[in-house]
């Protein structure tokens, strides 16, 4: 526990997700500068025991609970963790009432949506920005460097500006070709999904692409530096059963994201075993790996780097060597920070009007979202349901 400064930046939570402890509520305690003081859940029940489990001051409940919790004067920031079908208007009401929001990812359901956030937050003078996180429930001990509980997309984290600061240093050569995955085997699936997820409806705007798929798209953007350009999706394959529930368990996709560099990603919420009938169950996919003229890189637990990673340099001439990264190279951070905690550390600095460490830029936010209708497209599903709420005007 940190000790509070005066004046902190005062927290409201929109909904009582199991994401919630990991994403906020923990890395709040090590922040001075930070108190979640309200949680807003549509179910009293619910909303009562999620506030005294986790030390929240005050609990709003029942059907209007959300706009009271946003109309409250004393919050200054919204932490959103809805479904997605409901981010982009509880977002956008959130900034029409005056709030700071970190909203989970993603951040709409379609790239006009989120250019709808960020040019309201601009015309406000708020930050937003989109938490790409997944969560949920603690492994069994076979797997314990894993720690699924804090799975988090790691561009604040030291570990994945190392590795793109190997790539750009020219130590390899240029870059040739990305591949990342993230997938979980299907003996483990129903251990982290609830048999009800809102990850498996559509009408809640679900599909892994729209989930665990955002990890791997942003990892290969990032570290192929094509953050301000929108990847075109070459082929896109969705698993499941995709034309009968228009929801992908899984998504095997294809990107041209330079005019020579290509990117291969592959998500899944239960990924199949292998040998006869399927039956020998698969290790979970947590890898990233760059190929360079001179060379490879591996960058393994790329969605877990503050629990655990290593990161493989295998040049073509010399030794190979092993990295890690839990600070930044100028001490900045601590070594038991999750990468939530280094995301929240540049959302209050952004907030507060200081410089962060890095930032995430709108239009790299809004490219991700027109890359996965690119997905969705070049599979042949439907686009994710589109938003109701129409904003009144500013």
């Amino acid at each position: 526990m940190s000790t509070i400064v005066p004046n902190p930046l005062r927290f409201g939570v929109l909904g009582a997700a199991r994401i919630g402890p990991d994403a906020l509520l923990t890395p709040a305690k090590s922040h001075s500068e930070v108190v979640v003081d309200a949680v807003a859940c549509r179910d009293p029940a619910r909303g009562i025991k999620y506030a005294k489990t986790h030390g929240i001051r005050r609990h709003y409940t029942g059907p209007g609970c959300y706009q009271q919790l946003l109309d409250d004067s004393g919050i200054d920031v919204v932490y959103i963790a809805l479904p997605n079908a409901l981010h982009f208007e509880w977002t956008m009401r959130a900034l029409e009432a005056g709030k700071h929001v970190l909203v989970e990812k993603p951040i709409a359901d379609a790239a006009h949506e989120a250019r709808q956030i960020f040019s309201l937050a601009e015309k406000k003078g708020l930050v937003v920005l989109e938490a790409i996180h997944f969560t949920c429930a603690s492994p069994p001990l076979m797997y314990p460097p894993l720690m699924f509980s804090r799975i988090a997309i790691t561009r604040f984290h030291p570990a994945t500006q190392r590795v793109k600061a190997i790539i750009d240093s020219g130590e390899l050569g240029k870059i040739k070709s990305v591949i990342a995955e993230f997938a979980v085997p299907s003996v483990l699936s129903s251990l982290f999904f609830l048999k009800d997820d809102i990850r498996f409806r559509y009408d809640l705007g679900g599909g892994c692409t729209m989930d665990m798929g955002v990890y791997p798209l942003a990892a290969i953007r990032y570290l192929t530096g094509s953050e301000s350009t929108a990847p075109k999706v070459r082929t896109a394959t969705a698993l499941g059963q995709p034309a009968a529930t228009r929801i992908d368990r899984g998504m095997h996709a294809a990107f041209e994201l330079q005019s020579s560099v290509t990117g291969e990603t592959y998500a899944d919420f239960a990924m199949p075993g292998w040998g006869p009938f399927g039956l020998i169950p698969r290790m979970p996919k947590l890898s990233v790996k760059v190929a360079l003229e001179g060379g490879d890189i591996e960058y393994f637990n790329y969605p877990l780097a503050g629990s655990y990673h290593w990161i493989k340099v295998k040049p073509r001439k010399g030794r190979a060597r092993t990295e890690k990264a839990y600070k930044h190279p100028d001490g900045t951070g601590d070594a038991s920070w999750t990468t939530y905690r280094y995301q929240l550390e540049a959302f209050v600095d952004k907030v507060r009007g200081r410089t962060p460490q890095y930032w995430t830029d709108p239009q790299t936010t809004v490219l991700q979202m027109e890359c996965v209708e690119g997905v969705y497209a070049a599979a042949g599903m439907p686009p994710r349901i589109r938003s109701t709420y129409t904003p009144p005007v500013i």
